[in-house]
């Protein structure tokens, strides 16, 4: 049973030369976004491992290749893994959900936890569930595993407006436009990382050119329209302004596309991997009846975005 559930799970290793091989402190849960929730739990994790001079490991579910999954993600695999990073997290054990949803609340426990990735503590999420049904559950996981006097630590949740954060809340922030409060309780700026594609070279012809990116298909959808928005690539970050939407004025798109001004540049950056971060929600995306009105708007949300960015900045 052991081997069969270890085949299913790849490791990452974040912090070179960090191993198993005498146990480790362990945090158990999704982790979609890293959030202020989350952090706070990491905390918890890396102070334990510290305490016990293990290194601090997290077994995480990748959901987004579960073909049953209709939650969008708050951040892809790769930045969810450089966010747990940034917490101090030394590995990462991650399975496709899919892959482990039906194996039992007991073997999940034992064979996994405890005998495949050598637990000597557990940190989870108050509301932590696992196995087959979502039949586990933090108390659960503390009665089978303290005859091998491991531990289970459930850090208090993370309270805004007296609830729990989640990342439910965070989902219905952004897909309502509302990305100050969401970047707020995220701990970090909500965007993602894609390539420059070639557009229609609209924005040069109205004087402000611009980038295309294609919106992750997978990620959040955020609120269509446009946004006071960071850039970073080749080592610097630039300030912008952005429209996320199907561009309804000029063409119409069936697949979302982020469209970005980026200010002080007018490089050459086409197939380049550019990361977007949204800064805070100016208005939505609507249809002009001219493109010299869509112009006059485009100035105007250019002149928002530099005010509001300021305003970030001091």
């Amino acid at each position: 049973m052991k081997d069969l559930l270890i085949n299913k799970v790849k490791t990452l290793i974040l912090r070179e030369g960090a191993d198993i091989k005498n146990g480790c402190v362990l945090a158990v849960g999704s982790f979609d976004g890293v959030h202020i929730g989350h952090r706070a739990m990491l905390c918890e994790l890396k102070r334990e491992s510290e305490r016990l001079s293990l290194p601090a490991a997290v077994f995480t579910f990748d959901i987004s290749d579960s073909p049953k999954s209709n939650k969008p993600l708050l951040a892809l695999c790769e930045k969810k893994y450089s966010l747990l990073k940034e917490c101090g997290v030394d590995i990462v054990f991650s399975a496709p959900f899919c892959e482990v949803k039906d194996i039992s609340a007991f073997d999940f426990a034992t064979e996994l936890i405890y005998k495949a990735f050598g637990a000597r503590a557990v940190v989870c999420g108050y509301d932590f569930r696992f196995g087959a049904g979502r039949e586990g559950n933090a108390e659960l996981l503390q009665n089978w595993l303290s005859a091998e006097r491991i531990s289970v630590i459930t850090p208090n949740p993370v309270l805004h407006n007296g609830a729990p954060v989640s990342s439910t809340l965070i989902r219905t922030l952004i897909a309502n436009g509302e990305i100050k409060q969401a970047n707020m309780l995220l701990g970090r700026a909500f965007g993602f990382c894609g390539s420059v594609v070639r557009g229609n070279r609209l924005g040069r012809t109205l004087g402000f050119p611009t980038i295309n990116q294609l919106y992750p298909e997978k990620l959040q959808l955020a609120r269509f329209g446009v946004y006071a928005v960071y850039c970073r690539f080749g080592g610097k970050r630039y300030s912008g302004v952005a429209n996320i939407g199907v561009k309804p004025t000029v063409s119409y798109n069936s697949s979302p596309l982020c469209e970005t001004h980026i200010f002080g540049f007018n490089g050459d950056i086409y197939g380049e991997s550019i990361e977007i971060e949204l800064a805070e929600f100016i208005r939505g995306e609507r249809r002009f009846s001219s493109l010299e009105s869509l112009k006059a708007q485009v100035e105007q949300d250019k002149e928002a975005a530099l005010k509001l960015l300021k305003e970030c900045v001091e």
